[in-house]
């Protein structure tokens, strides 16, 4: 029996032999992850390389040093035998990574991280080296997983340093790779207002065509913001927002790597002007504009196309479904009733193209960077966009309507044949084209932020002309209108149809809101939406009904104020809750106010932008000398499901205020109010 399980014994063997060899591996659904030093033997007091390889599943991500708006590095945890050191990651060159409204620095398909070992005189030779690592790291697509492994290798002390072919060869071609420094460049950061600049000077870099700078700092830069290029005869400058740390001043040098055309370079930017012409006062993005009467014609032809072709850009498709009811609807009207819409239609572009131009002037006269389709860049007016295709969806389906009076506004607004309604058919257009750039429009809209109020103006002008053209020129030829079919029940379903474009427009504003106001902007015009739809049920009825459709729309009005006007962050600095802080702060005479909070319990993200956002909570925990710790329940954590469980709780939210010298904390209600929070933490 022994003889014949001799031979399966010596495979067990091999078999762990194989898994003790392969300790320098780890394999995960997502990563393959491998640790080797690029020798096998190495001389005493002489340095080496272990190579750190990541394989990353497509369309999945590791992070950078910096990971950019969200993510966590790749991190190394060394055991080390005696009379060895070991250096810090020397970091591939990262790219952006978009994920939603984010952008993260990091790794897709390949990266490999290079550790400098540098051993002792001291060794003596013929020892073995023994390495252990304990590696984690954070790889994402959709979701993110944290992930890790265990690694070991071994390399001998001897006479001769013996390559370990395969890794040196790896190690060899990723420093290669790696960003390098450039003592012929000299650099600039200087911060005014929202503006970050960020200014490069050398040979030859006047002539730079891409460039993007990686900050090591976290809170250099407002990552999802782009960096805009602007080039000068000695260099270039990027401009960008700053980030949380960089808004407190430009104190330190900011580390980091510039790629430039397909080359990474490492540098450090230092506080002060633009060291040599970079293009610093010229528009973000744009290169020193043409003068003169030549380029001032040509600009306003391009503006007057750029205006034409933004009738075919799908933010205008939902005005233009309504501007083509309109026209159905006055196709077999009178000629000179057709010619005044179609007046009124331009002086209502007209007005709003100027109306945009000044304003855009008078912002950009107060010091701020801004551009076309700016507006689109306040939640607020995002917002107010939804709500309104929302209504004149509603409204097209036939589920509101409006009387005469109200012609300037939904599909009454375009279809009807009011003179209020021709106007505001134009400026509505002007509203929702503002966010779409027609191709002929780029290199007219960078002549015009780069010359004064007149020229500005004029360019808008040609825009608002070329926008209302082909409508204006239908009117004034109603022959052509005659071609359309007569109005009839088909005018009805068509209406019907055209309400999915704005519902459409909608969704997309949402959207975009979600990256600007988070969760609680988008649930607040959710709500808005639903309150709306309540108010059109409740105006049909009699008296009362009215009433309560007015109150519907007052709500509308609070709801959508109070989840806009919420802050980014609390006015609050948190403490992370572990089971013994509460104790450790008693201990010192705090007061503790412990928030039991998760990112998708709406109660709780209402709770922190009601009553724990404002400056006068933030005042009177200053006051009381109470601090705000916060128990996470996003993800499972066990800890904080037994202390929910102890107080009786399965879940979120749950506030309790523990006051020195009281055993049992107070328990809040889970709806909070500011004069809760504040007299709860109240000293007695």
């Amino acid at each position: 029996m022994r003889i014949f399980l001799a031979p399966f014994m010596a495979l067990a063997l091999l078999v762990l032999g194989n898994v003790h060899a392969n300790a320098s591996t780890a394999k995960t659904d997502n990563v393959a992850a491998q640790l080797e030093a690029d020798v096998t033997t190495i001389v005493p007091g002489k340095a080496f390389n272990a190579v750190l390889k990541m394989d990353i599943r497509k369309h999945w991500h590791t992070y950078w040093l910096n990971p950019g708006d969200a993510g966590e590095p790749t991190r190394i945890n060394w055991t080390l035998p005696e009379g060895v050191t070991a250096g810090d990651i020397i970091w591939p060159v990262p790219q952006t990574i978009a994920l939603g409204p984010l952008i993260n620095y990091g790794y897709k398909d390949e990266a490999v991280y290079i550790v400098p070992i540098q051993t002792s005189a001291e060794l003596p030779a013929g020892q073995t080296l023994n390495f252990s690592a304990h590696i984690t790291w954070l790889v994402c697509e959709d979701i993110c997983i944290p992930e890790d492994g265990q690694f070991s290798f071994s390399v001998q002390t001897g006479p001769a340093t013996i390559a370990n072919t395969k890794w040196q060869k790896m190690a060899q071609k990723a420093l290669a790779e790696t960003a390098k420094p450039d003592a012929s460049i000299k650099t600039g950061a200087t911060l005014k207002g929202e503006t970050l600049t960020y200014s490069f000077a050398g040979p030859g870099l006047g002539k730079a065509k891409t460039a993007y700078f990686f900050p090591v700092d976290t809170g250099a830069v407002r990552h999802a913001e782009p960096q805009l290029l602007s080039r000068g005869t000695d260099g270039f400058t990027l401009w960008t927002k700053p980030g949380f740390r960089a808004k407190r001043g430009l104190n330190d040098p900011i580390e980091g790597i510039l790629t430039l055309d397909g080359k990474a370079i490492s540098l450090s930017v230092q506080p002060g002007p633009a060291p040599a012409e970079t293009g610093a006062d010229t528009l973000p993005g744009a290169k020193p504009a043409a003068t003169g009467p030549g380029a001032l014609l040509q600009a306003l032809l391009f503006a007057f196309i750029g205006g034409v072709i933004l009738n075919l850009m799908p933010c205008v498709f939902p005005v233009l479904s309504m501007k083509a009811m309109g026209f159905v609807k006055r196709a077999h009207d009178h000629a000179s009733e057709i010619r005044r819409h179609g007046v009124l239609f331009l002086v209502g572009v007209m007005v709003s193209f100027l109306a945009l131009g000044g304003l855009l002037i008078a912002l950009k006269a107060s010091g701020q960077q801004i551009g076309w389709g700016f507006q689109l860049q306040y939640p607020p007016f995002v917002a107010a966009l939804a709500l309104l295709f929302f209504v004149l969806g509603l409204m097209l389906l036939g589920f509101m309507h409006f009387g005469g009076r109200f012609m300037g506004m939904g599909s009454e607004l375009a279809s009807s044949g009011g003179n209020t309604g021709a106007f505001f058919t134009g400026v509505l257009a002007v509203i929702v084209a503002s966010p779409c750039t027609a191709p002929a429009m780029g290199f007219a809209l960078g002549f015009t932020l780069t010359q004064g109020a007149g020229v500005t103006l004029a360019i808008f002008a040609a825009l608002g002309l070329g926008f209302a053209a082909p409508f204006f020129a239908l009117s004034f030829f109603p022959s052509l209108l005659r071609l359309l079919p007569k109005p009839g029940q088909w005018m009805v379903r068509f209406g019907q149809l055209m309400a999915f474009p704005m519902f459409a427009a909608a969704v997309w504003l949402v959207w975009v809101l979600d990256g600007q106001a988070g969760s609680i902007g988008v649930a607040a015009v959710l709500a808005a939406m639903t309150l709306i739809a309540f108010a059109i049920w409740a105006a049909k009825g009699e008296r009362a009904g009215k009433i309560t459709a007015a109150i519907a729309v007052l709500a509308t009005v609070w709801v959508l104020w109070s989840g806009l006007n919420g802050k980014d962050t609390k006015g609050l600095e948190p403490q992370v809750w572990s089971p013994t802080i509460v104790q450790t702060l008693l201990a010192k005479d705090h007061v503790v106010f412990v928030d039991f909070t998760a990112d998708w319990c709406i109660t709780c993200q209402v709770n922190e932008r009601v009553a724990l956002s404002s400056k006068k909570v933030a005042r009177a925990f200053k006051k009381e000398n109470a601090v705000y710790v916060v128990a996470d329940w996003t993800n499972r954590n066990d800890d904080i499901a037994r202390e929910l469980a102890r107080h009786g709780r399965a879940g979120v939210p749950l506030y309790l205020v523990y006051h020195p010298g009281i055993k049992e904390p107070q328990v809040l209600p889970q709806i909070l109010s500011e004069g809760m929070v504040i007299n709860a933490i109240k000293r007695e």
